[in-house]
This record gives structure tokens, C-alpha cells and sequence, in this order.
């Protein structure tokens, strides 16, 4: 399945989100924790990039002709059954961490958002990583190359 445009739109959103986190000093965790204009820009900014994560595995999915699970973290588990993944799990709790600053708000500790922006950046990258090339695989594939 060749990336399509809006797979592709999610993709480089993704990017520009992991961008902007990587260029704000998060300073140390005391810091951070102090600060809350910069905790809620991070949480967003992460809240974001999870969404982004999520809308591309239902877009793929949805390409293939696959009907969506009931819950995001299942569509990425599907994604790593249909060999577009391989450790839908890693993504999985990004999921649930989206899910808890949706409807859990008020009970966020800082030190969890600074976890995630400081450690966990990484397995945006490698969703990207993992997209484009199992979609350029499908597409050699296709193709007959």
C-alpha cells in the first residue's frame, strides 16, 4: 500500500510535533514540574502526536480493507498482525497515556509527562520509520521490484 496523502500529511504533522518537543528546554524534572505553561505545551504537544499515531494506523487499516478495532491500542496490535508493526505494544502505552491526559486530566503528575518528552520521543520516530517502510514494501511489492 503506497503511502497515500493524507497517511503521508499525519506522517510529516508527527515530525513537525516531535520537532517543536525536542527544541523546548524541558530543563530538570523540578523545573519542568514548576513551570506550567510549559507542562501543558508538552502534554499537548504529546496528546498530538499520539492522536497522529492513532488517525494513521485507521487510515492504513481502512486502505487495506480491514475493519477498525474497538479500541486504538487493538488498530495498532492489527498493525503489527498484518506485518505493518512489530511491537505494536511500545505505541500502545503512548496510547494509554493519551488516554488518561483526555479523561484523567486533573490527575497528570509531572513527572510522567517528563518521562515521556525525555525518554520515549524515540518511539514516535520509529512508528514513522516503521510506516513508510512497510508502505514502501507494499508498494515494491505491487510493483514487482
Amino acid at each position: 500500500m503506497p503511502i497515500n496523502g493524507v497517511v503521508e500529511s499525519k506522517l510529516r504533522f508527527l515530525e513537525q510535533t516531535l520537532a517543536d518537543l525536542e527544541s523546548w528546554p524541558l530543563g530538570t524534572q523540578g523545573e519542568f514540574a514548576h513551570n506550567s505553561m510549559l507542562r501543558r505545551a508538552v502534554e499537548r504537544a504529546l496528546q498530538l502526536a499520539i492522536e497522529s499515531m492513532i488517525d494513521v494506523a485507521e487510515r492504513i487499516l481502512a486502505a487495506r480493507h480491514l475493519p477498525p478495532a474497538d479500541t486504538a491500542g487493538q488498530n495498532l496490535r492489527r498493525l503489527q498482525e498484518i506485518g505493518v508493526l512489530k511491537d505494536a505494544e511500545r505505541y500502545a502505552e503512548m496510547v494509554r497515556f493519551r488516554n488518561f491526559i483526555v479523561h484523567r486530566y486533573e490527575q497528570i503528575e509531572p513527572q510522567i509527562i517528563y518521562r515521556l518528552a525525555t525518554t520515549k520521543l524515540s518511539h514516535f520516530r520509529d512508528f514513522i520509520d516503521e510506516i513508510r517502510t512497510a508502505c514502501a514494501d507494499q508498494t515494491s511489492e505491487q510493483e514487482g521490484v
